[in-house]
């Protein structure tokens, strides 16, 4: 047995307080975002919703930036994650005598425990924390997180000298393998997290006391979705109505105003001089469920088209770890596009498609083969043109023998969003968004129903999966790769619905 900072430990488990239940730092920072969230954690856990496939590919991503990271000390330990916090700590305290960077090293302290990225032994008898992240910044969540484990590491008996978070460098370029001394960013943020150290230990109990007591009650609010979604909105939203008050567009903060004074609904707003121009025709189509057309804005953007007319689309990769040489962390990388061709009005669209082969870097044959398609005029139609500009702009970084021709053709893009992000269309129905998912639709009557990948995301991926994982079957690929075309090509012909039920609109004044 020995002693840090008169508490004991013991190899011998059963000798060791099992105090219960433990508080991590993924359970503190819970209960600093809300103290209902934290309660259901440990009192409700069946409520939660199973992880979708979105946040898991986040995990996951994060989970190989982690071990990435890793490399940048080769001497260092892995220690296996054990089930009970107690058995974890004693295998932590075995390790830290060996004197090496440490992975995971799980300690308690009290009734909290926390398992930072990495400890490196700092001098004769101190110890640095190493926090890894995948983003590419320090935020607040990241110095509450770091205060956190600064905490219970000190509480256990350790001197910690520094602590340090390293993320991704988005400045950084492949160059063949990849450079994890390069790709990695440290920064020190000892000093940083000092307010947040600030208390702590009162923030602390009052969580302890909350996961032990009866069920908080919380008032929805900005903090539902920052800094990351809830996800136990499906149960505290719930009771919002269908064309609920926060479908109306613009700054959130007066809504919840609103819902103090009990209005729900949208159609219930009072028109008053708190809302713009814009807020009160949406009140109003609410109000009324009729339509709002501007048919004077939706013929001026429509008689603004240049024709042939080309509707262009991308499906992206964007991995925290560069894919490819001369690309950056987070990079846009179109692998896929979908084309259709309007030569003239009430002309029958041909379409063009490319999705990479494999997991060769697609810009190059994208460029090649957009630069073929797209001819020298005529206006270039994309939904939410800002992204497919930005994933050009970054290919033509990339290869700059492309960039006389792109400096012509982004003088060329037009954004089919404008005139539902600018209300010159709207429909009750469409939800308060302008996304073509919720556009097309309440335009059209038709969607993205029965596909096997109807969202981007999906499609990314999917791509992603069968493209770079492991012993991936050849049907499966097959499968998702037949899935892609089809959603790709779905939504530049989406594009072409939406204009002509928007040309329908402005010449009749409704839907058709």
């Amino acid at each position: 047995m020995f002693t840090l900072k008169g508490m004991k430990y013991c190899a011998d488990i059963e000798s060791m307080p099992k105090p219960q239940p433990f508080l991590s730092k993924s359970k503190y920072l819970e209960g600093s975002k809300c103290s209902k969230l934290l309660w259901y954690e440990f009192n409700r856990k069946e409520v939660f919703p199973a992880v979708d496939a979105g946040t898991q590919a986040i995990f996951d991503q994060g989970h190989v930036v982690g071990e990435l990271a890793q490399k940048l000390y080769p001497d260092g330990i892995k220690l296996e994650r054990e089930r009970m916090p107690e058995k974890m700590h004693a295998k932590s305290m075995e390790a830290l005598k060996a004197r090496r960077p440490l992975f995971e090293a799980g300690m308690i302290y009290g009734r909290t425990y926390a398992l930072p990225d990495i400890l490196v032994p700092a001098g004769k008898d101190a110890w640095d924390i190493i926090e890894v992240k995948s983003s590419t910044a320090v935020d607040e969540t990241h110095l509450m997180d770091a205060a956190f484990q600064k905490y219970v590491y000190e509480g256990a008996g350790l001197k910690i000298r520094r602590c340090y978070l390293m993320h991704i460098d988005n400045n950084y370029v492949r160059k063949g393998e990849i450079e994890p001394e390069k790709l990695f960013k440290k920064e020190d943020i000892t000093r940083k997290i000092a307010p947040y150290s600030k208390g702590l230990k009162g923030l602390i109990d009052k969580m302890l006391e909350i996961i032990s007591g009866k069920e908080p009650k919380a008032k929805i609010g900005p903090n539902c979705s920052s800094p990351y979604p809830c996800p136990l909105e499906e149960l505290c939203w719930g009771f919002l109505p269908e064309g609920d008050i926060f479908q109306l567009r613009g700054k959130k903060e007066k809504l919840y105003d609103l819902l103090d004074e009990g209005i729900l609904k949208i159609a219930d707003i009072p028109p008053d001089e708190r809302w713009s121009e814009k807020q009160l025709m949406q009140i109003n189509s609410h109000k009324t469920g009729k339509v709002h057309v501007d048919t004077e804005g939706i013929k001026e953007f429509l008689d603004a088209l240049k024709y042939p007319l080309y509707l262009l689309d991308f499906e992206t990769i964007a991995p925290a770890i560069p894919a490819y040489d001369l690309s950056h962390p987070y990079e846009w990388i179109p692998f896929q596009f979908s084309l259709h061709i309007v030569q003239k009005e009430h002309a029958k669209p041909v379409h063009y498609g490319y999705l990479a082969p494999g997991d060769i870097d697609p810009r190059p044959e994208v460029l090649k083969r957009l630069k073929d398609l797209l001819g020298s005029s005529g206006t270039v139609l994309a939904y939410n043109m800002t992204f497919e500009i930005n994933c050009l702009k970054k290919a033509v970084e990339a290869y700059p023998e492309y960039k006389g021709w792109f400096g012509k053709l982004e003088k060329r893009f037009t954004d089919l969003l404008t005139p539902f992000r600018s209300l010159k269309y709207y429909n009750p129905k469409q939800e308060g968004s302008a996304s073509i998912k919720y556009v097309l639709p309440a335009l059209t009557g038709s969607g993205y129903e029965g596909m096997e990948i109807a969202d981007g995301g999906t499609a990314s991926r999917e791509y992603s999966r069968v493209t770079f994982g492991d012993n991936i079957d050849p049907k499966d690929r097959r499968r998702v790769r037949d899935a892609l075309e089809k959603y790709c090509a779905q939504d530049t012909q989406a594009m072409i619905d939406v204009m002509e039920g928007l040309r329908e609109a402005g010449r009749t004044g409704k839907n058709k």
